[in-house]
């Protein structure tokens, strides 16, 4: 070990899954062996590491709280006090229907890029 060039040892955890589909990988890459595999992938100064910003979901909970919160009142007043007619309950009907089409979309657009980046597991 004294002659060896690479003296830094960095271990990882897999499941049996993760290891097969790491052995799958090697085989198709060509090299011989976990470590020449290893410093290909993690030293290629070409690799893309995908980010996303998960910052602006807690703004969007928040405000879907509050969006929750003003429907339960609306509810209970229009229950108690009849005062919405059935074309106003068909638009608020619609509303949150888009509202919650364009969170999905949102949401399938960054699950997308995640299935793209690191697989379907």
């Amino acid at each position: 070990m004294e002659n060896r060039y690479r003296t830094n040892l960095k271990k990882v955890f897999l499941t049996d899954q993760e290891l097969a589909t790491l052995n799958d990988r090697i085989g198709q890459s060509g090299c011989q062996n976990f470590s020449a595999y290893a410093r290909k992938v993690l030293l290629n100064p070409n690799m893309t590491l995908l980010t996303i910003d998960t910052s602006n979901y807690d703004d969007l909970v928040f405000e879907l709280k509050r969006i929750g919160n003003n429907l339960n009142q609306i509810a209970r007043t229009v229950n108690q006090t009849h005062l919405l007619t059935s074309s106003d309950r068909e638009l608020l009907a619609q509303g949150i229907s888009q509202l919650i089409k364009e969170v999905e979309k949102d949401f399938d657009v960054k699950c997308q890029k995640l299935r793209e980046f690191y697989g379907s597991h």
